[in-house]
């Protein structure tokens, strides 16, 4: 079934109203945020559908509106490395934007049905060159973010194999969710290699998480029985 113009203009709307306070975006005044959203548009995946290759002009940034996408690198054997999977309200490609050649440095797909926002990053650049408030709120933002990304790097090399493992099951789950059934979004190699441990680490954590009652493993597949109890055993 196609959409109508009024439907396109209806779900932009939506999409615009939900990245307002995206923190590359806040810092924005409503008149350069509608100056961004006039080159706006909405990108529809389907599962491993490309979004963009690494070494590609990087015209463009997008923030995950619904979804998962996952940035990803090719050995020379034609083995892919994940290096993150983005879920809903991340920012995409937006690091290209200041770097001296403005290519992608990685390549990024689909994991599952996923609609994006496009953003040009023409006009991102030019409307943080024009207000020094603006490009300074973005650098506060993108600060924060560093000190998350910092976080994250004690995570993988102080905490256990455990606590990894649950943090990024958790991850993977929409907030006030008592119990969810989910899809594990690439292979548990490439999990246990982006959490920093062996294949058979994360295999030997999720048995334990098993035999705790608050897992169900079925293959690529999970049924995480009690998601309050998950987050105990992180404690």
């Amino acid at each position: 079934m196609h959409c109508t113009r009024s439907d396109k203009d209806a779900r932009l709307a939506e999409a615009q109203q939900q990245v307002r306070k995206h923190l590359l975006l806040a810092s924005l005044d409503d008149q350069q945020f509608q100056t961004l959203m006039a080159h706006a548009r909405l990108v529809d995946l389907d599962s491993d559908q490309t979004l963009f290759i690494q070494g590609d002009d990087a015209e463009r940034f997008y923030i995950v509106l619904h979804g998962r996408v996952k940035l990803f690198r090719l050995t020379t054997e034609g083995r892919e490395i994940v290096m993150n999977v983005l879920n809903q309200d991340a920012a995409v490609g937006e690091a290209a934007m200041f770097m001296a050649e403005h290519h992608y440095p990685v390549n990024a797909s689909a994991i599952e049905h996923s609609s994006v926002l496009a953003l040009s990053s023409q006009v991102y650049q030019r409307l943080l060159r024009d207000s020094s408030e603006s490009c300074f709120g973005v650098l506060a933002a993108m600060a924060c973010r560093l000190q998350n990304s910092m976080a994250e790097i004690e995570t993988l090399t102080l905490k256990s194999a455990s606590h990894r493992v649950i943090r990024f099951l958790l991850t993977l789950i929409e907030e006030n969710e008592e119990q969810v059934e989910l899809k594990l979004p690439v292979a548990k190699q490439l999990i246990a290699a982006r959490l920093a441990m062996q294949p058979e680490t994360f295999s030997r954590v999720m048995r334990e998480l098993k035999s705790h009652g608050v897992l169900e493993v079925h293959g690529c597949h999970l049924k995480i029985i009690s998601v309050p109890r998950l987050k105990e055993l992180m404690l």
